[in-house]
Formats: C-alpha cells, sequence, structure tokens
C-alpha cells in the first residue's frame, strides 16, 4: 500500500514527504493542477464536454495508483482538481486543517475555486472514503473523524529536535507572533504587548497583510507589532527556537489545536493561546499554556514565573505524520 500525497505544496508539507519518503512507502504529487485547474474550469463553465479531457490527465498523471493504495488530499488544495480525482478506484482520503467555513469563503471569494452558489459539503466531501478534521465542532456537526493535528517532522526529527532544544537558552527574554493581519488580532497585541514589556520581555509581533502591500496606511498602527512579508516554515522555525513564549490568536470559532501550539510543546516553550479548545489536549498544563480571554490579562505576571514539565515523547508521538501515516493505513488493512 502506497500513499500519494495530492498537491502537499507547501514548504513545510514537502518537507515533511520528503523525510518521511525514507522510512515509509509515500509519494508526493505535486503537478496534479498543472495544465489541468483553469482548461477545466474553463470547460465547465462554458457547459462544454469534459470526459476526454479528465480521462487524459488521469492516465498521464495517475495511472500508478493501485486499487488498495491510499490518495490523500488536503482540504485546501483539493477544489482545483476534485474532478480529476473523484471517479478514481482506490482509497481516497481527504484532510481537513481549515473549518468548513473558511474553506467555503476562501475557495469562493479567494481562490474562485467554487461558484458562490456551491456549498464545500456538496461539492467535495461525497467522493471521499475518509474525511478527517482537527476541528473538533466539524467533526460533531458533518460527521468527520477526528484527527490530531501533526507536526511536518517525523518522529525521528521531533526526538532529535527536542534534544537540542534542551541545550538551547535565549539570552533576551522574546516573546513571538506571526500571523494575518485581523483586528481581533491588533486588539490582543495591544493589550498584551505592554504587560510582556513590564515583566522584562521583548515583543517580535508580525502582522502579514495578504490583500495588497499599498493598504498598509488604511490598517491601523501600532508600536506593538510591524508589518511584513510570509517567512518560510523553516525561517518561523528559528523564530520559535529563539524565542521563550509563543503568542497565538486564532480564528473567531477554531476549536482544533494549530501547528503553532504544537511547535511550542515540542521546542519546550510556553504559549499563551486564544483557543480555549486547547484544555481538551492531552499536552495540556497551566504551567505552559495560558489560555487568553477578556478577562485574565491580569493573570499573564504570574504565569510568566512558572516553571512547567516538558511534555513526554510518547505524547508527541501522536502529533507526529509518523502517526498520522499509522492512522491512514489501520483504515483500510
Amino acid at each position: 500500500m502506497t500513499i500519494y500525497f495530492a498537491e502537499w505544496n507547501a514548504d513545510y508539507e514537502k518537507h515533511m514527504v520528503n523525510v518521511l519518503k525514507s522510512e515509509y512507502d509515500v509519494v508526493l504529487l505535486n503537478k496534479l493542477m498543472k495544465h489541468f485547474r483553469d482548461i477545466n474550469f474553463i470547460l465547465d463553465r462554458k457547459k462544454l464536454p469534459r470526459q476526454w479531457f479528465i480521462k487524459f490527465h488521469q492516465f498521464m498523471k495517475l495511472r500508478s495508483l493501485k486499487s488498495d493504495d491510499i490518495l490523500l488530499c488536503s482540504g485546501f488544495a483539493i477544489s482545483g482538481f476534485i474532478d480529476l480525482v473523484k471517479n478514481l478506484e482506490c482509497h481516497k482520503v481527504l484532510v481537513l486543517r481549515d473549518t468548513i467555513e473558511v474553506l467555503n469563503d476562501s475557495m469562493k471569494n479567494k481562490k474562485k475555486w467554487l461558484c458562490q452558489h456551491e456549498e464545500y459539503i456538496s461539492k467535495i466531501t461525497p467522493f471521499f472514503d475518509k474525511i478527517y478534521s482537527f476541528d473538533f465542532d466539524d467533526c460533531r456537526k458533518y460527521n468527520f473523524t477526528y484527527l490530531n493535528q501533526f507536526l511536518p517532522f517525523t518522529f525521528s526529527e521531533m526526538k532529535n529536535l527536542r534534544a537540542k532544544s534542551d541545550h538551547f537558552h535565549n539570552t533576551i527574554k522574546t516573546c513571538f507572533f506571526i500571523g494575518e493581519y485581523w483586528e481581533n488580532r491588533v486588539k490582543v497585541i495591544n493589550r498584551i504587548a505592554p504587560i510582556l514589556h513590564q515583566n522584562g520581555y521583548q515583543t517580535d509581533f508580525n502582522l502579514i497583510n495578504y490583500k495588497s502591500t499599498q493598504i498598509i496606511h488604511s490598517l491601523e498602527q501600532s508600536d506593538y507589532y510591524k508589518f511584513g512579508g510570509k517567512i518560510s516554515y523553516l525561517e518561523n522555525i528559528e523564530k520559535v527556537k529563539q524565542s521563550d513564549i509563543i503568542l497565538e490568536i486564532g480564528q473567531l470559532g477554531q476549536t482544533g489545536v494549530t501547528l503553532r501550539a504544537i511547535e511550542a510543546i515540542l521546542f519546550n516553550k510556553k504559549l499563551i493561546t486564544t483557543n480555549k479548545s486547547i484544555k481538551e489536549y492531552n499536552f495540556y498544563s497551566p504551567e505552559q499554556i495560558f489560555i487568553l480571554d477578556d478577562e485574565n490579562y491580569q493573570n499573564i505576571e504570574f504565569f510568566l514565573n512558572s516553571k512547567f514539565t516538558p511534555v513526554t515523547l510518547d505524547i508527541l508521538y501522536q502529533y507526529s505524520p509518523d502517526a498520522m501515516l499509522d492512522t491512514m493505513t489501520s483504515t483500510f488493512l
């Protein structure tokens, strides 16, 4: 049984698959949308025949798949090539890192891979044998199967990274945040930064405006954060290593754990997060993780001075791609 990762093209996903290749039977398919997506959309919206166009691309790009193989698709990319894979005779698995609400908005209003009258649930999900989600609420609402968030580092890498983190000491106490510009994030940053400064911490808070660099002047300005561009995942990890505290300000309504939270656990960093559902995870401890709400900012100083016991490797394994692959393969044995 081979697991094919279909269009897992973020830099951290490519890193993960390339390392997994040395230990598992996995393949990265990263050109499925090339010469297919745009033409397929045009033919579809002009009501022109697509059968032979689709079959040709299936033969050229997916003929190596056997019936007992797993095609592993990510929730974000799949909208661009669902017509290419929906009728394949193999095990088709969908992994949702985003909520259905976010996917609907992104596919309709940003990527334009769904028409305004289409819904992600009816357009995409019926064609998969198994659907996993990191979000508790979506699992309950849509009958998905819950899957632990997983880092892009194999368990072997995680053990090495953890060992190195035990010997890494920062000379200046720092709290790090990077994320898209949202008004609720600005409010949190403007409120928490002075508290951190009063307790001897530097803040490295970065907001990204994905829409246009030309409208930065119209966004709220502050001395507590700076505007910048995206950085690579490995650059982000270096920032995490050099920090003592990681700040996470999640999407409103999100109930799943993020990569940022697991990164903090891996590298033995304290985490300040707005995600209340993090209490439900087996790595949670109030000494390492502070759940921020409107009423408890005054308690942050006590948290900053607390000591914590690092999460064990046995628990960390459950958030590794190795554990994810075990879950996938055991489903179809």
